[in-house]
């Protein structure tokens, strides 16, 4: 609301600016054309009175035509987008050493170390649309060779999400990452620490030595390791995919899930690595 707020006043500032100066432009020429005197004698200053009626010719404008005020907002909306937008992109793409580090990651991939291409994801195992993503980058890591896999835990949506990211992470230690992630991403409902060691015994992994491995702190610090990088990017929602060339030409982000979207950055970085 705040941001709407100042979004219409800022609008509604630069409506009476635009005003002022048409007003202004208009005296000037008007004064040029009927004296003789030199320019720099030629004043477009207002006097209170004069801004006064700017300020209402601006006023009655608005009153008349109050869609300029909207078509304005969304400008400034679609400005503030595109600017948060671009900003990601560049941070995503300082911190791209840091999104590949398999030490605070899992990076999969039919050949990881022949791909061209990494496709990084944020996700909380709570998170709805996560789960939908699950099944489509899991055969994209199948399927695509020149596609490397790096899945990164964002837990973020409820206190529970912060176990589960741990206890999947400890999995890789047992080399069943990828089945124990599945798994959780196909289960519905809260994931509570007796149902995550549950999931956990029924993919064939050892509970003790996973919690053992969480109290190492490497888990702990890959976790905020994602933190610090999501704060960093500006996210605050899972999935979020970084999508980049691994040559370093192209680096993208894409937030949410939107599969189309996720293919045509894919498809960029593809022949931005070639």
């Amino acid at each position: 609301m705040n941001k709407t707020k100042a979004a219409i006043g800022a609008a509604l500032i630069g409506a009476f600016v635009l005003g002022v100066t048409v007003v202004g432009f208009s005296s000037a020429q008007q004064a040029q054309t009927q004296s003789k005197a030199p320019r720099e004698n030629l004043s477009t200053s207002f006097s209170e009175l004069e801004e006064e009626e700017i300020g209402d010719i601006v006023r009655a404008y608005l009153m008349e035509n109050p869609e300029v005020i909207i078509e304005a907002v969304n400008e400034y909306s679609a400005r503030q987008r595109m600017a948060a937008d671009e900003r990601a992109r560049q941070l995503a793409a300082e911190n791209l050493d840091r999104l590949l580090d398999p030490r605070t990651s899992f990076v999969g991939g039919k050949n990881p170390s022949k791909a061209k291409v990494a496709v990084i994801e944020m996700y909380d195992y709570h998170c709805g649309f996560c789960k939908r993503a699950a099944g489509m980058v899991n055969e994209m890591a199948k399927s695509d060779a020149s596609i490397q896999v790096v899945l990164r835990e964002l837990p973020i949506l409820r206190d529970e999400s912060d176990y589960a990211a741990e206890m999947s992470l400890a999995a890789r230690d047992q080399g069943k990452f990828l089945e124990f992630h599945l798994a959780m991403m196909d289960a519905s409902g809260v994931l509570t620490k007796e149902r995550v060691q549950d999931i956990a015994r029924s993919e064939g992994l050892n509970v003790a030595k996973m919690e053992t491995a969480i109290k190492s702190g490497e888990i702990g610090f890959a976790i905020s390791t994602n933190h610090d990088i999501a704060a960093q990017l500006g996210t605050d929602g899972t999935p979020t995919f970084i999508v980049a060339s691994l040559n370093g030409e192209y680096v993208d982000v894409v937030t949410g899930f939107r599969p189309e979207e996720l293919q045509e950055k894919i498809a960029a970085a593809k022949k931005a690595a070639n």
